[in-house]
Parts: C-alpha cells; structure tokens; sequence
C-alpha cells in the first residue's frame, strides 16, 4: 500500500462516523477547474471528509468581497496586479496552490493582411493590440514579450477588450491583433486573423497564471482542512493533467466539463489545447515575483509585498510528504 492509500486509511479509520467538512470554493469557470473538478467526481475529497459546493461567478470581482469577508473559504483566481494590491491593502488573502501555469497556449493573433510583413514581435511596433484588461496577465506577458525584443508597451497602442469582443474587433478592423486564450484564438483566426506565436512561451520566467486563493483567517482555524483540501486537490490536478496530455481518461475528463461548464459543446473541448499544471501543485514563487514588479514599474502597484505575504508553500508541501512529488 503507498503512502497515499495509507494515509487515506488512517483518516478514515480515525473518523468513520464523522460529518463531511463542507467548503464554499467560489470560480470563474474555466479548465482550471479541472483538478477540483476530477477530484469532486473521483471521490477524492469524499475520502478525506471534504465536500466541496464549487460555486460559479461570473468575474473574480464579485468574488473578491466574499472571499474578504469569509463566506467563501477559498477562490480560483489568475495573478494580476489586483491581487497584488489586495496583498498591500492587508486583505485576509493568500494564494497556496497552482492550477495553471506556462504553457497556457495563449495566442497573440493578428489580422491576415500583416501576415506578410509581420515576422516576429519586434514588427508588431505601432499596431493596436488588444490585451483582456489592464493590469491582467495579458498585459504583462505581451509586456515581457516585448522587452525580449528590445521595445515596451509604450511601443504599441494598447485595447483592453474581453475575448469576444476583440474576436469581433479583429474581424472588422477595430484592433490589428489580440493575446487570446483558448479557444477564442482559434475563433479569432477562424474572423481573418493569424497566429503570430504563443506569446507565454516567450516569457522568463516561466508563468505563473492562476491558482487557488484562501481566507487566512479561515486557514488560521483550519489547518487540517486546508491540507486535506490540498491533498485532493493535488491528486484531482494529476488525473486531470493526464487528460490535457491526451491521455486515456481524456473523454472522461470532458465529460466532467461538460456537468459543470456552461460550455455543452463536447466539440470545443475535444479540439482545444488545455491549459497545463504543476502535477504537484507547486507554485512558481520566482514568478510571481516578477510579475510584481512589472506591476510596480507600470504604476498599477504602489507596494512592494514580501514573498511570505503573497503565498503560502505549507499546504502543498505537507500533502507532497504523503503523495510524493513527481514533478513536471
């Protein structure tokens, strides 16, 4: 028996008539549901006493209160320069666990008539790009991007546009080009644009782009919950880790999607390329770093957090003496 399947045991043994913890996880769905997702559907967390009530929103934004407040234990949330400066305020946030990090196969599409001219990202100079918000990932890996090429934001006009509607803006002009996640990029190219490179592939270092975030003052009376969530959580990400690498569970995986997404089309989900995760769930500290920084050069950050106060490796790396790590 491995050490998982032991330490599995020894919970249950210790409290076989014991109420399940019900958590409140609060998303913005994506793919990066799908670890909690599998872990939900394979009965990892029923076999550590959790049930989680994964609840839907429609923007990070209208989680962000909840989480502050408490009713939300946790949030699945991207890094960008709000959470920074929800650090900096002194709200009760941590970030502890990754579900998604580069290669996340985000596009920078332009319109079809620069494909002749356009080769690399030092000819985009000039042109209206559009980035899904200020102050959001996108913005700062199209800035990392080009400062590998010698230029800077200030070298390109940019459009903050949700993805629909700068696939939209491509096709008539509005924008020359956009970063775009999946599978809008493939909307985008299908509206008259092409694909000039997957942008995060360009960024050093390596991204991270979004995780589980919870309430430390939940977490503070919490511990062995926090723990046992991660554990879960960890195995639910490696089954679906195998999906996204085309593995044998693929279909069971959409299947999952197809329960809990709004998206019903098993078509878009068989032919996207999924987002990748730390199989151990670890989080690229020296990222989130950097990202902070480019926060505070743009002038989004005012305050420069430690590493201690932006996340905490302790849960992930107590469910990894029990799991074991297996790295990427």
């Amino acid at each position: 028996m491995n050490r998982a399947a032991i330490f599995l045991a020894s919970l249950l043994a210790a409290a076989p008539a014991a109420a399940a913890t019900k958590l409140v996880v609060g998303t913005v769905p994506n793919v990066g549901d799908g670890g909690m997702i599998c872990a939900m559907e394979r009965g990892y967390f029923r076999e550590v006493d959790l049930e989680i009530d994964m609840t839907p929103f429609r923007t990070a934004s209208d989680m962000t209160p909840l989480i502050v407040r408490g009713d939300l234990a946790m949030i699945g949330g991207g890094v960008s320069a709000s959470y920074f400066n929800s650090i900096a305020q002194g709200m009760p946030l941590r970030y502890f666990i990754n579900r998604a990090q580069a290669p996340v196969h985000h596009a920078l599409v332009l319109r079809k008539e620069f494909e002749s001219r356009v080769k690399s990202i030092r000819d985009i100079k000039g042109l209206r790009i559009s980035i899904s918000a200020t102050g959001a990932i996108s913005e700062y890996e199209l800035g990392k991007a080009l400062e590998v090429a010698g230029l800077g934001l200030d070298d390109v006009d940019t459009k903050p546009l949700g993805a629909p509607q700068a696939v939209a803006a491509l096709k008539n002009g509005a924008i020359d080009g956009a970063i775009f996640v999946p599978p809008f990029d493939a909307a985008a190219v299908q509206a008259g644009g092409f694909k000039l490179l997957d942008i995060d592939a360009t960024v050093r270092p390596r991204m991270e782009v979004g995780g589980l975030i919870y309430n430390t003052d939940w977490a503070a009376r919490n511990r062995d919950v926090l723990d046992r969530f991660a554990l879960a959580h960890i195995r639910g990400g490696r089954c679906y880790l195998e999906a996204a690498r085309g593995g044998a569970n693929r279909e069971e995986m959409i299947d999952y999607f197809l329960k809990y997404s709004p998206i019903k089309d098993r078509a878009i989900f068989s032919d996207m390329v999924w987002t990748e995760i730390n199989p151990d769930g670890l989080v690229m500290a020296d990222s989130l770093l950097d990202q902070q920084e480019f926060y505070i050069r743009r002038g989004y950050v005012q305050k420069r957090s430690p590493l201690g106060a932006l996340f905490d490796e302790g849960p992930v790396n107590r469910a990894l003496e029990t799991l074991g790590r297996v790295g990427k």
